[in-house]
């Protein structure tokens, strides 16, 4: 599994990270080549040092990857806090100025920067309307954000990139759970949310399957429905018990069985009638789901229909 190494083309859009880094800091990947709307992911190896007068354009959500790190930062009133990064730790810093920080360990760390207007439309959406009030917060300790990170991670280290809607996904769900952390940490409970009419529902379905072998996109989804992105993907969700991602994916898996029944097509090009990336792709997911590769399925449907 090899990551997106950072290429001398995309330094610019990796400077909005390396803003937040406390001392020395080496890129170890990068999204920034990928097609990723809103969002920039990058792995750092950040050394022991100091970050003074810092300000940043964009949201960051950081976690770390590796062992227990030390930092001291600085807090409202001015005074130096100390504070230890375990293993799975969030930390949240919101654009504009960023609190001066020491870090007295080498780091491994996985940055997150969400863009303002991505985040402000985000926030436009959500249903009910919530306030929020952005702050520097060190040491979180959240499951649902730590598990969209090592997801996000995951598909950057990928041969298999999954496609625009499940990236789509991840961005938004990240900045939904950014933008209400205050009511997480709270307990407040979210409001009941119905799922989508049937007829909405069977337009949505119907767009998916003409376009099965297209990159969807959640926006291109949600606009069909009418809702916003955040409430179609909680109604979407309640009518089929499935995200549209594993909608999708269910689907293109039962096209491509249905081919590789009917059809002596190539393997490579019942992948891209079906919509995955590419062939690769369709065997992970055939192995994920079924324990087999296209070609030992098709193996078998043959066994079967000589027996």
């Amino acid at each position: 599994m090899t990551c997106v190494q950072l290429s001398h083309p995309h330094a610019e859009a990796a400077s909005h990270l390396l803003r937040i880094a406390p001392g020395p800091t080496k890129v170890e990947a990068s999204s920034a080549s990928l097609p990723w709307r809103g969002i920039l992911v990058e792995k750092h190896v950040t050394f022991p040092g100091e970050r003074v007068a810092a300000s940043i354009d964009r949201h960051v959500i950081s976690m770390l990857n590796g062992a227990t790190s030390r930092f001291e930062y600085c807090n409202e009133a001015g005074r130096f806090v100390p504070g230890l990064n375990r293993q799975g730790t969030i930390m949240v810093t919101p654009a504009g100025p960023v609190p001066d920080l020491r870090l007295s360990t080498r780091s491994e760390l996985i940055h997150c920067a969400l863009e303002e207007g991505f985040v402000r439309g985000v926030f436009e959406e959500l249903e009910p309307p919530s306030s929020f009030k952005p702050a520097f917060r060190p040491g979180v300790e959240d499951e649902a954000i730590r598990r969209i990170l090592d997801m996000l991670m995951m598909e950057l280290c990928s041969e298999r990139p999954s496609g625009n809607l499940y990236i789509d996904s991840l961005a938004h769900a990240l900045a939904t759970r950014y933008l209400l952390i205050d009511r997480f940490f709270s307990g407040t409970p979210d409001s009941s949310v119905s799922g989508l009419p049937a007829r909405i529902l069977k337009r949505i379905q119907d767009k998916i399957e003409s376009n099965l072998d297209a990159d969807l996109s959640l926006e291109s989804l949600a606009e069909e429905s009418g809702y916003s992105r955040a409430h179609f993907l909680r109604m979407f969700r309640i009518a089929t018990g499935l995200t549209p991602h594993q909608y999708v994916l269910d689907l293109r898996l039962r096209r491509a069985q249905d081919y590789l029944r009917k059809k002596n097509s190539k393997i490579i090009d019942v992948a891209m009638s079906c919509g995955f990336s590419s062939q690769s792709h369709m065997t992970n997911v055939f192995r994920q789901r079924l324990e087999m590769t296209p070609a030992e399925f098709r193996r078998n449907v043959r066994i079967e229909c000589v027996a």
